[in-house]
């Protein structure tokens, strides 16, 4: 392993511009889910229309996450970016006006939700595919750790300053500040200099089946997803949907629970200045490992453990995160050709969103009848068995970083 830091992407204009404006929408995004999750339970205190809500985010993407990765193949993926975050301003600009009139419904801020996930699922492919685009190859771990760095900055003071807002003034406020982030957003992504693929020859069905052919074809890359199936399902339903909930019903309140989101937000920043100088020879090894202390939040949860507690298993599990991402994302860019990195990312996320709008519905209906300590004890358990499962494959261990100018390896 080599400790090695560089700021050397920040010399790339495009680079610069994609990062601010990263920035500026996480300024509104990173205090928006405190808000959403109190909006949701001013209007209905059941953990089930949190859950709906939450769902209805994500079931779009599973199906459109698929059509986003071979339109970040086939298009101008400046374009795909810059119409997706002008949705999402849209989108929440709307939920603000209902909260602020009174007139928010779960079915209607569900409706929204939904949009805004559509908008998600087309843009994201493009999104994770854009640096190789923008940096050279050399940079690309510090591009992807830098893009995380500031904008977990922001997440630290954020979600604190948005719980403050919640008990204060409501939510309203807060989820306007976040569509307008987007549309800021959209504004700077606008100014990008970035030429489009060529236009592909093939369908897109074609282009379906090639950017499966490369998913499938490496074990390292569908094997972990098919862990993150069960993980990420587990971690959102126990920490994203169980826990503005424990906080709403117990002793820690809004404004508490934005403190454990603001702590989380800190690991994060934590992981990123790791990610920044760290750079793994086995870098799926460390990706893997880096992804078990989220059951540590759960366990505090399910325990009662006090506010302290919980926000030091936060801080543990935003550490192991970013690791992990900052992995994930620099093992797909050195690994794979450019020109199928946005579909085969669509495979990635589509997989490990397929369950989780199932995951939400469930426990929260558990969570219900058998109560939020059990679920959180046992989507603990799960979640670690499946990352040492992982662990334990061969074919995890045999990815290694490339060297620079170093060809890709076959396929593992």
């Amino acid at each position: 392993m080599v400790l090695q830091g560089s700021f050397s992407a920040l010399r790339h204009k495009p680079f610069r511009l994609f990062l601010l404006a990263r920035l500026v929408s996480m300024s509104g995004s990173a205090m928006a889910p405190v808000a959403l999750a109190f909006a949701v339970l001013g209007v209905d205190r059941s953990p089930t229309s949190l859950a709906v809500v939450l769902a209805s985010n994500t079931a779009p993407q599973f199906l459109l996450l698929l059509a986003g990765g071979v339109i970040a193949d086939r298009f101008s993926r400046q374009r795909v970016i810059v119409i997706g975050n002008l949705v999402p301003a849209l989108t929440q600009g709307c939920v603000a006006l209902l909260v602020a009139s009174g007139a928010a419904t779960t079915g209607r801020i569900a409706f929204f939700a939904a949009l805004a996930g559509c908008a998600s699922a087309l843009t994201q492919p493009a999104m994770n595919s854009l640096l190789p685009h923008i940096v050279d190859a050399t940079e690309l771990q510090e591009a992807n750790a830098l893009m995380r760095l500031p904008s977990n900055l922001i997440r630290i003071v954020a979600p604190a300053l948005g719980g403050v807002l919640v008990a204060l003034v409501g939510p309203a406020l807060t989820l306007g500040w976040d569509a307008a982030s987007f549309a800021i957003a959209a504004l700077l992504c606008s100014r990008l200099d970035v030429a489009g693929p060529a236009r592909a020859a093939t369908s897109p069905f074609q282009d379906f089946k090639d950017g499966w052919r490369e998913f499938s074809g490496a074990f390292w890359i569908w094997s972990y997803t098919l862990s993150g199936m069960l993980v990420v399902a587990l971690w959102l339903g126990g920490y994203q949907l169980l826990g503005p909930v424990i906080a709403e019903k117990g002793d820690l309140g809004a404004a508490a629970w934005g403190i454990v989101q603001g702590a989380f937000a800190g690991g994060l920043f934590i992981g990123g200045i790791i990610s920044l100088q760290w750079k793994p020879s086995r870098i799926m090894v460390v990706c893997v490992c880096a992804n078990i202390p989220l059951a540590f939040p759960l366990l505090a949860l399910a325990w009662d453990a006090p506010l302290a507690l919980v926000a030091f298993t936060a801080v543990l599990a935003g550490i192991g995160l970013d690791v992990a991402i900052v992995c994930w994302h620099t093992a797909t860019q050195e690994q794979l050709p450019a020109e199928v990195l946005g579909r085969v990312s669509s495979y990635n996320a589509a997989g490990e969103l397929m369950t989780v709008p199932l995951g939400y519905l469930v426990v929260g209906a558990a969570a219900t009848f058998l109560g939020t300590p059990t679920v959180l004890l046992w989507s603990a358990v799960l979640m670690s068995a499946a990352n040492l499962v992982l662990l334990a494959a061969p074919g995890v261990w045999a990815v290694r970083r490339l060297s620079s100018g170093e060809p890709a390896p076959v396929k593992v």
